[in-house]
């Protein structure tokens, strides 16, 4: 029988946070301290140190709140929810993702399910995940590799992978949006542009659905 990890739950106002997910290990906090509520949440406050270190098992998720400062979980976690002002987020492989922001870098290696972030600045760069949806009012988005996906920004550029088959979505006010798809797809495309020019390399067809808009900008649909 498998046994159920507890869910943490990090808290700090500033200064950095730092997770490591491991198969094996114990829970284990440097530079903090905590204890385990009656709904079985553990609960970890930071104590002065500049640096909130936590070892726990891979799997176990993950609640992290701060005022100002980086955060990086690495290893194998389970879902990360993520609450931040200030300060870059760096999660190397995780089962879900829910961030938000007002800035700061954001990037994510590998979400097996869906990765949703909202910044209101900062670039974000998710390497793959199976849906992604991400909005953000000034700054870059780059999808590696992606089932579906909803991606929007006022002011940057959107580069998407797409996997093939699957719905994308992708918007931008004022900046380019790209689209690349594998050799042979034939997906049904709707694209629409203000001011710039538009390139589609793939035929129509019914191999998923890409939407793109760009107000000022390119917007290119191409193969890989």
């Amino acid at each position: 029988m498998t046994e159920l990890l507890p869910r943490l739950r990090i808290t700090r106002r500033s200064g950095k946070v730092r997770v490591l997910a491991a198969p094996g290990a114990v829970l284990d906090v440097e530079g903090g301290a905590f204890y385990q509520g009656e709904d079985g949440t553990v609960d970890i406050h930071a104590l002065g140190s500049s640096v909130l270190d936590v070892r726990c098992p891979a799997g176990t998720d993950l609640t992290i709140s701060t005022g100002s400062g980086n955060i990086e979980v690495n290893g194998d976690a389970g879902s990360v929810k993520v609450i931040t002002k200030s300060g870059s987020l760096k999660i190397e492989r995780a089962t879900a993702v829910t961030a938000r922001g007002a800035s700061g870098r954001v990037e994510v290696g590998a979400c097996a399910g869906e990765c949703h972030v909202v910044f209101v600045s900062g670039n974000v760069h998710i390497g793959n995940a199976g849906r992604a949806v991400v909005a953000t009012v000034s700054g870059n988005i780059e999808v590696g590799a992606v089932d579906d996906a909803e991606v929007k920004t006022v002011s940057g550029k959107v580069t998407i992978g797409a996997r093939g088959g699957g719905r994308l979505a992708a918007r931008a006010i004022s900046g380019s949006v790209s689209v690349s798809v594998p050799v042979g797809s034939r997906p049904e495309t709707r694209v629409k542009t203000v001011s710039g020019r538009v390139r589609c390399e793939t035929e129509q067809g019914h191999d998923g659905e890409i939407k793109a808009a760009s107000v000022s900008g390119a917007i290119s649909i191409t193969c890989r």
